[in-house]
């Protein structure tokens, strides 16, 4: 049960009306009260309701879902899947997009603090903000879904992400490879860290030393991922094989080889972490890691639902199985023609 106002009150020593004329800025009170007010309020991590006095009292059938970019191929069939099983019990689903920005998702999680929703889906940007903070005092149920919520104890939808790069990579390793590169992300995110670890797993069951030079953080943006496959491209002794972490990692990467004239799979095998929705009419087909992403939707808003409608069952967390598909952007490694001293080359007549 988050804090309210006449805790603020009690806290600074003031009456509730005071409380009220502060946090609404009014100047019948002296600064030094508002001050004391706001620290109080601060302290106790209380938000103001902008709900009329008559409608607090009742159930917000609201629920929301905040992700990390819209725009990634990947997020909207788990909202999808969200508003499935939200629509089924009759709950209408707020949609907030935080561009994979804290600040910016802060500023949606407090909105919807003061909107006093029924309760959120979190795919989290990274750190625990303010706005977090403040559902947390507020008693709000939270489902964590694709991304877990470090430091919280909340019912959790995720794949498991070290065992699908594992896999992906040992693909990679059993075709051939030794130096094979990843294209990452941000580590503040519980997914990419465990990416990370698979990616590091299979090379070290495949006896093959972990090259940290060949993983490159990004923000898991298209351009950013294109101009990390160029720097790799640029060194003197680049991999032969790639993987990146997520879709639009995969289509920035496939640009940037594109764009220097490098046959993907003859001199650069890819694989995707995250299917996109034309992965198989690429050219060439793109071999990827598939989640089952309108089902983490759903699974993530039924476990709110039942939340809502028993506050005290045990948390659960929730571990969806992934596919791996091979395809035609993954090959042996590319084997340059030896040329022998003293050949003539001829030209056909």
């Amino acid at each position: 049960m988050g804090a309210t106002m006449r805790d603020v009150a009690r806290q600074a020593g003031v009456s509730v009306a005071t409380v009220s004329r502060a946090l609404s800025g009014s100047a019948r009170v002296a600064p030094d009260v508002r001050e004391r007010v706001a620290q109080a309020a601060r302290d106790l991590h209380y938000v103001p309701s902008r709900l009329p006095g008559n409608l607090r009292a009742k159930l917000s059938r609201n629920v929301a879902l905040v992700v990390g970019n819209v725009r990634n191929p990947y997020f909207p069939d788990l909202i999808g899947g969200c508003e499935e099983a939200a629509q089924r019990a009759g709950y209408s689903l707020i949609i907030g997009d935080s561009d994979e920005d804290q600040e910016r998702e802060s500023a949606i999680l407090e909105h919807l603090a003061a909107e006093r929703v029924a309760g959120v889906v979190l795919a989290s940007a990274g750190e625990t903000t303010n706005g977090l903070r403040q559902l947390v005092a507020l008693g709000t149920p939270i489902v964590a879904v694709d991304r877990r919520l470090e430091g919280l104890y909340v019912d959790t939808v995720t794949v498991d992400n070290e065992d699908a790069a594992r896999r992906a990579v040992r693909h990679l390793v059993d075709l051939g490879h030794r130096r094979i590169g990843m294209i990452s992300g941000p580590t503040s995110l519980s997914s990419i860290r465990d990416r990370q670890a698979g990616y590091v797993h299979a090379l070290r069951e495949a006896g093959i030393p972990a090259d940290a030079s060949l993983v490159v953080q990004g923000d898991l943006r298209e351009t950013t991922a294109a101009q990390q496959m160029a720097k790799l491209l640029d060194r003197p002794d680049p991999p032969t094989a790639i993987l990146t972490v997520n879709n639009l990692a995969s289509v920035g990467a496939l640009r940037a080889l594109r764009a220097r004239g490098i046959d993907v799979p003859g001199q650069m095998a890819v694989v995707g972490f995250d299917d996109l929705p034309t992965g198989d009419l690429m050219d060439p087909p793109l071999t990827a890691v598939v989640q089952p992403t309108h089902d983490l939707g759903r699974t993530a808003m039924e476990l709110l639902l039942r939340r809502l409608a028993t506050p005290d069952a045990p948390v659960r967390d929730v571990v969806l199985e992934t596919t791996f598909v091979v395809r035609g952007s993954t090959a042996p490694p590319w084997t340059p023609p030896v040329r022998v001293a003293g050949a003539v080359e001829t030209t056909p007549t």
